[in-house]
């Protein structure tokens, strides 16, 4: 690439191929088998669409919409996924054929049966009972095939818990084993695969992740690229950090961790390998800045959700008390990079090779409308699905007519008059939202307004084009990339299910807090290492959901404010996402970077180790939460305050893991560094003035040391 050339953005077209056998799939049907699979994608896609803009079907409850959910979800992950990689499967075999119908078949049974006599007073005849155990092996299985096996361990422990408890000394001891109560509560109940982690995944997950799938493939990820290259490409180290602030933006909006990192990594880890990053840490830089985007708002992936349910906190509440965290962690990361460019002297690129702002945002900016309405109206007070459905109103109309009216006017505005009508039309014959007029007014109002900038300004139109492929491509994206969520989920019930019945929910917080000796800073301690362990080779969903259940009340019980306390294990959740040597998203750029995965999984441990002491900081101060109970108790200049000082904590956390400040830290430095970042994790004004006076030392020791060693340089080289 020469100076003079301009970055052009392509989409890898084998972005969902990648994503899928990084996920566990080798498998590559073509033909019948993958039209198959499509339809059956694109029909479960279209079936949380319609529930999310205009209610349950007719006749359809929450426990049968879950069954739905759950039905299509473990017939695709058997057509999809082998039952291991390295076949290299060109057809879906037979006995994979046959787990899916057999799965269709226990979805059928579950519906048809569900307010039977047996199933209503838990007497199970003996079909309900073999149901229930091949269901709950369906899901484990499935589970097996698309998270991996760590799951499968941890809940194949939690069953063996539930059967050979009555062996075990207080207070682990329970005497609530028995088979046939457990096969009931596990499969015909809200206590076990059906319980919350499911319902949020069928409600209020899947719709997320459809919406991100259709931005993603309008071309938003080219447009975060764009922009973020433009905002930083040309600093130190530029392409790193634009790759932080890109994949952060799709982050938040991406279900998938992996999907984000395959998709922003296919172009920006060779940017920064090119201005002189390391294979490992390119990709590292790139596993940190995707896995940590499900820490920001708006969407914040799928935790939030799992939030609303966990908490007494509203949508609104729980994105609000998140920002301030999540953007301190991307900071984090984004001295993290520069510490690590200027310790090996990267430069940034030229300007020339960027591309225009003004340019981007004519092509692509309409896109960032989308999310823009999905805040508006869940502020307005709109439910969460039908917030998201709105917005995929908007962006299928923006999508579409941006590119059918720039080809052809005249045939274009035919259309979008035909279609704007028929919604207007559709409000007062079966009573449709108004918004979903509204919205197709108003993009098709966007759509012209661009097309009209784009010919006054004269700059091409985008170069993706966006018709009937990309959005089947879209809906059969977002139900691949769902599963690993449903089943999680699913898995998940069965180990809150456990929890509940065996008591161990009224226990385990007893036991951590008399562990820790009523000691705040201990717990803390205890609960990191905790998420870490049990978030390895997890999916942050179901990390959340065990950490909300098991360790989450402990906090609370010890004085941490629930919001601090969820916040807190979400936060280890996600960069337990990141930990060797299970580290998906390592594993699907190392491919990109030609890196070894466990080196480049460190590497993205590290660079996301950056704000590692942030939840204590808010578990322990919970001013920057802005929690809801404290409106009025803190002013904004004690808030900036406080913010100010969590990012001087993180800077000298920063210099501590980098070993590097102006120049390389010497060892009593990098120790002073250690100690300055600790002092600010208490947050009173004495600690807060201690440790500004300790890093005005470091800063100090430093400037002198960068003094001695430039007079050096300059001697030498005269």
């Amino acid at each position: 690439m020469t100076k003079n050339e301009q970055i052009s953005y392509q989409a890898d077209p084998d972005i969902e191929e990648k994503v899928n056998e990084l996920a566990g799939s080798d498998r590559k049907v073509r033909g019948w088998m993958a039209f198959l699979i499509l339809v059956m994608a694109i029909v479960m896609s279209l079936y949380h669409l319609y529930t999310a803009g205009f209610g349950l079907l007719p006749g359809v409850g929450t426990r049968t919409h879950m069954i739905i959910h759950l039905t299509f979800g473990l017939a695709l992950v058997f057509l999809i996924f082998p039952i291991k990689r390295g076949l290299g499967q060109t057809k879906i075999v037979w006995y994979d054929f046959f787990i899916a119908l057999i799965a269709i078949f226990v979805g059928y049974y579950l519906y048809s049966n569900q307010t039977s006599n047996s199933i209503l007073t838990g007497r199970m005849t003996l079909t309900d009972m073999i149901i229930g155990i091949v269901l709950l092996a369906l899901v484990l299985e499935a589970t097996r095939r698309v998270v991996g096996k760590p799951l499968v361990i941890i809940s194949s422990l939690f069953i063996a818990y539930f059967f050979l408890g009555h062996y075990l000394n207080p207070p682990f001891r329970h005497t609530r084993a028995d088979f046939e109560n457990f096969i009931y509560e596990m499969t015909y109940t809200s206590s076990g695969i059906f319980g919350t982690p499911l319902s949020v995944s069928a409600v209020y997950v899947f719709i997320f992740i459809l919406f991100g799938a259709i931005l993603e493939a309008t071309g938003a990820g080219k447009m975060f690229i764009d922009l973020a290259l433009r905002a930083f490409g040309k600093y130190k180290g530029g392409p790193a950090k634009a790759a932080v602030v890109a994949s952060g933006m799709l982050g938040s909006i991406s279900g998938s961790s992996v999907a984000n990192a395959v998709t922003t990594g296919t172009f920006t880890i060779p940017l920064m390998k090119k201005v002189g990053f390391k294979p490992q840490v390119a990709g590292g830089i790139e596993v940190a800045a995707s896995s940590s985007g499900q820490l920001l708002p708006p969407i914040m992936g799928a935790a939030a959700f799992l939030m609303i349910e966990y908490t007494p906190y509203s949508y609104g509440e729980i994105i609000r008390s998140a920002a301030i965290p999540a953007i301190l962690s991307y900071i984090a990361i984004l001295f993290m990079v520069h510490f690590e460019a200027s310790k090996h002297n990267i430069k940034g690129l030229p300007k020339e090779m960027l591309v225009s702002a003004r340019k981007t945002m004519i092509q692509h900016g309409y896109l960032i409308l989308p999310i823009i309405i999905l805040v508006y109206f869940l502020v307005k007070g709109n439910t969460v699905p039908n917030a998201a459905f709105f917005s995929i109103v908007i962006l299928l109309t923006l999508a579409v007519f941006t590119h059918r009216m720039r080809e052809k006017m005249g045939v274009g505005l035919l259309i979008a008059a035909i279609v704007g009508g028929f919604a207007y039309g559709m409000h007062f014959v079966l009573d449709w939202n108004i918004e979903i007029a509204v919205m197709v007014a108003l993009g098709i109002f966007v759509s012209l307004f661009v097309i009209l900038l784009q010919k006054q300004f004269k700059v091409e139109a985008a170069p993706i084009r966006f018709g009937v492929r990309e959005l089947f491509s879209g809906f059969e994206m977002a139900a691949r990339n769902s599963l690993t969520v449903v089943v999680a989920c699913a898995t998940a019930g069965v180990l809150i299910g456990v929890i509940n019945l065996t008591g161990l929910t009224a226990k385990l917080p007893i036991i951590i807090v008399n562990f820790a000796g009523d000691n705040l800073y201990l717990a803390l301690v205890f609960t990191l290492i905790a998420c870490l362990i049990l978030g390895l080779g997890l999916p942050t969903t179901a990390t959340y959901v065990i950490l909300a259940a098991m360790v989450a009340p402990a906090l609370v019980q010890m004085g941490v404010p629930i919001m601090a306390a969820h916040l807190f294990v979400l936060y280890y959740g996600i960069l337990a996402d990141d930990t060797p040597p299970i580290n998906l998203p390592a594993y699907a750029v190392s491919g990109i970077a030609n890196s070894e995965p466990i080196r480049t999984g460190i590497q993205g441990f590290k660079f996301d180790s950056g704000a590692l002491l942030l939840p204590f900081v808010f578990a322990t101060n919970t001013v920057i939460l802005l929690l809801p109970e404290n409106a009025g108790l803190y002013s904004w200049p004690v808030v900036a305050q406080n913010i100010f000082t969590a990012v001087l904590g993180i800077i000298a956390f920063v210099v501590f893991i980098q070993n590097f400040f102006l120049v390389k830290l010497r060892f009593y430095e990098r120790i002073l560094a250690l100690v300055t970042a600790l002092v600010f994790i208490h947050g009173s004004w004495m600690t807060d003035v201690a440790g500004m006076v300790l890093l005005v030392l470091l800063v100090a020791i430093q400037l002198l040391r960068k003094k001695k060693e430039d007079v050096h340089v300059q001697l030498s080289i005269t």
